[in-house]
């Protein structure tokens, strides 16, 4: 685009705020979009430095002959001019009462999130408070475009991982739509429109082999060694682990039927992460012997917890790894900074993918309702089974 030189006219308005000089108004400014002698035009206020002092001036800006665009491109350019400069000038629109991001934020807090599971609630509350509201909470929501928002992704990209960035574009994403279909204007902005960086540089998540976990359960005392035994033989969560009750468990149909989760915060039960969570577990023939074993010493408890704390409430997943998990990985002389007890799931997707089990039967073990969930981030394929994928083609020149 040319650009013709500038019409510098003094602003009508200008802040003189103490020793900083005078400063322009952050108006956000429509323009005048104007055809003249066959050409299109863009008028606007832009920041202009003369010494120490900065003025806003009235800039004329060429879009285009008349012969060489049609009207309707003129003023698409006039748009997407419009669009940069305020966002140079760091304005937004003066939205309309109620129609703020804020405003939509604490709309959707109000009637939606009472219907998602409490830790998506803190998880949104979380990215609202630390991320969202500080940078849009005054923005009109027709100004959330995407150069607006791949602007903030690409900022976050500093200390957060791409998981982390798509949870939160996921949530402004939520708090947009739901004031769409409330009948505020929004821009047309969608998830798939942003640019993400791969996760190349991304650390291994922490899995366990199959002879880890023996060595694990044979050193743990109880009732560790019961939770490492039934987190490896059922890819249960931490959370559904530590909210089962003996209730849950059938040992003559040999299924676990998860009903709750421990909350960490709370240390009460909740309910579980999806409707996916509260379909059956099968158990094995040996599974169900070490689950007797262990309640021929189990006390009833008010909440029927099966593993429960001294004082008869949930434990916290974070003591579990201290006090249980962690003594016995440096016994053995295992890596255990960063490991958990998700390790356990992780490492049941590999053994059982390793073992060439059917991707859809592992999807329902693990209960994930996508199976690219799966394979994204629970199956690892370690050197062994690399190694024995490679010798199955081996060339005979190599012999």
């Amino acid at each position: 685009m040319t650009t013709e030189p500038a019409i510098i006219v003094p602003a009508t308005s200008i802040d003189r705020t103490g020793r900083r000089g005078p400063l322009p108004r952050r108006r956000y400014q429509e323009g005048r979009f104007v055809r003249e002698n066959g050409k299109y035009y863009s008028f606007f206020y832009r920041d202009k430095t003369e010494g120490s002092i900065t003025r806003s001036v009235l800039t004329r800006n060429l879009l285009g002959s008349a012969e060489s665009m049609s009207e309707l491109q003129a003023r698409r350019e006039h748009d997407r001019l419009r669009n940069q400069i305020n966002r140079e000038r760091g304005s937004v629109p003066v939205a309309p009462r109620g129609e703020t991001f804020g405003d939509a934020a604490r709309a959707y807090l109000t009637a939606v999130a009472p219907h998602l599971a409490a830790s998506t609630i803190r998880q949104r509350q979380s990215h609202l408070k630390f991320h969202l509201l500080p940078k849009f909470g005054q923005a009109a929501l027709v100004s959330l475009d995407i150069p607006a928002i791949q602007q903030f992704a690409t900022g976050m990209l500093a200390g957060n991982s791409r998981k982390t960035i798509l949870n939160v574009l996921g949530t402004l994403f939520g708090v947009v739509e739901y004031a769409a279909k409330s009948g505020i204007r929004v821009s047309s902005a969608k998830l798939t429109d942003i640019k993400l960086a791969s996760d190349r540089d991304a650390a291994e998540v922490p899995h366990f082999l199959p002879e880890q976990v023996d060595g694990i359960i044979a050193r743990a005392r109880q009732p560790y060694k019961t939770m490492f035994a039934l987190l490896w033989a059922t890819g249960l969560r931490a959370g559904e682990l530590l909210g089962l009750t003996v209730d849950d468990i059938d040992l003559k149909r040999l299924i676990i039927t998860p009903r709750h989760q421990a909350d960490d915060s709370t240390r009460s039960l909740r309910s579980l992460k999806t409707k996916g969570s509260c379909a059956p577990v099968a158990i094995t023939k040996d599974t169900a012997r070490v689950l007797v074993d262990y309640l021929r010493d189990w006390k009833d408890n008010p909440d029927r917890l099966l593993f429960p704390n001294r004082n008869n409430r949930p434990w916290k997943r974070e003591y579990v790894v201290k006090f249980g998990l962690r003594p016995v990985l440096k016994k053995l002389g295992f890596p255990w900074k960063g490991v958990g007890l998700h390790a356990f799931r992780h490492g049941l997707g590999t053994a059982l993918s390793n073992a060439k089990i059917s991707p859809k039967t592992v999807q329902r073990i693990l209960r994930h309702s996508d199976i690219k969930t799966t394979f994204r981030y629970y199956v690892h394929s370690d050197i062994d089974a690399q190694r024995e994928a490679l010798e199955t083609l081996q060339l005979k020149q190599l012999c």
